[in-house]
C-alpha cells in the first residue's frame, strides 16, 4: 500500500475518532462504591443531563432497591432519581439494573446517589433503608 493511501485511511480513522468521541461526551460515567451494609457490590452510573441508568452487581439476589439524589448539607435531604417509584429489583445473582429519564439536570443541584438496599421489599418504606452504593456526582456533566 502507497504512503498517500495510509495518509488517507488514518486522517479518515482520525475524523471518525472525533465524531464518535463527541457522541459519548454527553454522558458521565460514575463508579458507584460499596456502602457498608454490601461490601460486595459494586457498580457504575451514567448520567446525562436528562437521563440516569445504573449497572450494579454483588446486591441482594432477588431484593428491591431505590435510587436517589441527596444532598448532605445545609441539611440532609433527598429525591427519587428519574421518576417514581425509582425501583429496581435485583437477579438471583445480585445483578440489577436502572434506567429512567430525569426532568432536570442532577449536576451542580445534588451531591450524591445513592442506591438503597429496602430490607422489607417495600420501596414505599423509608424507615427499612439500607445503603448500598453511592458516589459524588461531579458538579458539571
Amino acid at each position: 500500500m502507497d504512503t498517500k493511501k495510509i495518509l488517507i485511511a488514518v486522517c479518515v480513522g482520525f475524523v471518525i475518532l472525533a465524531f464518535v468521541s463527541t457522541s459519548w461526551a454527553g454522558e458521565t460515567r460514575i463508579p458507584l462504591e460499596a456502602a457498608k451494609p454490601h461490601p460486595n457490590a459494586s457498580g457504575t452510573a451514567y448520567l446525562s443531563g436528562d437521563t440516569i441508568s445504573i449497572h450494579a452487581k454483588g446486591l441482594r439476589p432477588g431484593s428491591v432497591y431505590t435510587v436517589w439524589f441527596v444532598n448532605m448539607k445545609p441539611r440532609k435531604h433527598e429525591t427519587g432519581a428519574g421518576s417514581a417509584p425509582y425501583v429496581f429489583r435485583t437477579d438471583s445473582k445480585g445483578n440489577g439494573a436502572y434506567a429512567s429519564t430525569l426532568s432536570e439536570s442532577p449536576f451542580g443541584e445534588w451531591a450524591m446517589i445513592m442506591v438503597v438496599l429496602h430490607t422489607n421489599g417495600n420501596p414505599k418504606d423509608m424507615k427499612s433503608m439500607k445503603g448500598a452504593l453511592k458516589a459524588p456526582i461531579p458538579t458539571t456533566g
